[in-house]
């Protein structure tokens, strides 16, 4: 898959662990002193080498939200170790990360993509923002905790409804075992290309989430009279105004991860993950191709 000059690795320091797993991965690779290896959440970072053909992980889901913004625009697939608590965008527990992680530069693997979000917000104040990039979901929602935020959801220039709720979820695939499965969200198939309009708590009116297609254009208009917020997988938080408008649709960038297990080993660990204090033996003698 990748000569060992071109693997970087990301990892969050606050995970328990993560550091001497990083330093034995290192060691096992070959990897020398100018290795891109770099922690989570520590402000500007220099972008990956353009050599790099693999990031790998160490951490959790966090983790790799936070490598998609390095990862995804160079097209380099992502190898996760968990040492998060759910873990479903890893591929590999953190008790076999060294002893495997070969199997995956020499080995038959194969590349997952899984579709991404692009958020803009329009305000009449700053203009058009710069896009944002989403691998789970954009949210729109109340600032305060005491009041309802008013949401009006157009999709293709059709109004759909405004929302009375906590907030609006704009989940991917991915992201729909995340915020939004909270919210009585469906689950989709990793490698679906729908988008996922899910509204939080919603006071009166439409609550169910809606299926939308790949290709449709979401606008959210604050219409509350009150500072309203947005967030871009957790990772980007930034206020709102009212007549702010939020503009959804899907990101030209696509995630990449580097899989051994099958495809439809996401089905046989489904319940596990969201489940995690389930151990079943499926997990752990999982197929390979």
């Amino acid at each position: 898959m990748s000569d060992n000059g071109s693997v970087g690795i990301v990892y969050n320091p606050r995970s328990a662990g993560s550091l001497p797993i990083v330093q034995e991965l290192a060691q096992e690779l070959g990897l020398g002193e100018s290795a891109w290896i770099v922690p989570t959440r520590t402000g500007e970072t220099d972008d990956p080498p353009p050599s790099t053909s693999l990031l790998i992980t160490v951490g959790g889901d966090g983790t790799i939200l936070w490598a998609t913004q390095f990862a995804a625009p160079r097209e380099i697939p992502i190898l996760g170790v968990n040492l998060g608590r759910v873990g479903f965008l890893t591929e590999l527990r953190a008790d076999e990360a060294v002893n495997r992680v070969r199997d995956f530069l020499d080995g038959n693997v194969w590349v997952e993509e899984r579709s991404m979000l692009q958020a803009t917000v329009v305000s009449q104040a700053n203009g058009r923002s710069p896009a944002h990039q989403a691998l789970n979901d954009v949210v729109v929602g109340r600032r305060a905790i005491s009041r309802l935020a008013h949401l009006e959801v157009k999709i293709d220039d059709a109004l759909l409804t405004t929302y009375r709720a906590d907030a609006v979820i704009l989940a991917t695939a991915t992201g729909s075992t995340g915020y939004s499965i909270s919210a009585g969200g469906p689950v989709l198939h990793p490698e679906s290309r729908d988008m996922l309009l899910n509204p939080v708590a919603t006071h009166l009116g439409l609550a169910s989430a809606i299926v939308l297609a790949p290709e449709s254009v979401v606008e959210v208009a604050i219409r509350s009279d009150y500072t309203a917020a947005l967030s871009v997988d957790g990772r980007a938080d930034m206020d709102l105004a009212p007549g702010d408008v939020v503009e959804i649709v899907r990101s030209p960038l696509i995630a990449r991860f580097l899989r051994a297990n099958p495809p439809n080993h996401f089905y046989s660990v489904l319940t596990e993950r969201l489940n995690p204090e389930i151990r079943t033996t499926s997990y752990a003698a999982a197929p390979r191709p």
